[in-house]
């Protein structure tokens, strides 16, 4: 390993559909069950359960944001498996789609469902919700990606 990849671990982000990312990075935070879970280059072995939410990457001074359905987080000293139902990056995000789906979990709600339709209701406008907050870290910014030192 050159120098400058010393502080670097690889990290590899896999839905049951893809590989959605795969590079080395200098830090990931992520959603895990107890709060948000940061892991850095050189870590001790852990393995956690994450929930649905927005997972930061931290490489070469650039934050990405992705939002990740729930899963399981392997870290050993050199490399970082996600596992994860879904895992859709800022920029494959379509507002238009997600305020529909929004929309539409919102209605179904309303009609006061049970069972597995309020479950199904209730899980659309999380994930939602979640890609709406995602998004809107993107939002202005070309690329999808933000420098460290303007981050709000």
């Amino acid at each position: 390993m050159n120098k400058e990849n010393m502080d670097k671990f690889l990290l590899e982000i896999i839905t049951p559909e893809r590989i959605a990312y795969q590079e080395e990075v200098d830090m990931v935070v992520v959603p895990a069950t107890k709060g948000q879970a940061g892991v850095l280059a050189h870590h001790m072995p852990y393995f956690s359960q994450l929930t649905e939410g927005e997972l930061k990457i931290v490489k070469d001074n650039e934050e990405y944001f992705l939002s990740i359905g729930g899963g399981f987080l392997d870290v050993n000293p050199n490399k970082t498996t996600i596992l994860v139902t879904r895992a859709i990056h800022a920029e494959e995000i379509n507002e238009k789609d997600v305020l529909e789906a929004k929309k539409a979990a919102e209605e179904a709600l309303a009609g006061q469902p049970t069972g597995q339709a309020l479950d199904s209701a209730r899980a659309l406008l999380r994930r939602s919700l979640m890609d709406l907050k995602v998004l809107q870290r993107r939002q202005g910014r070309v690329t999808g990606k933000t420098r460290i030192g303007n981050i709000s």
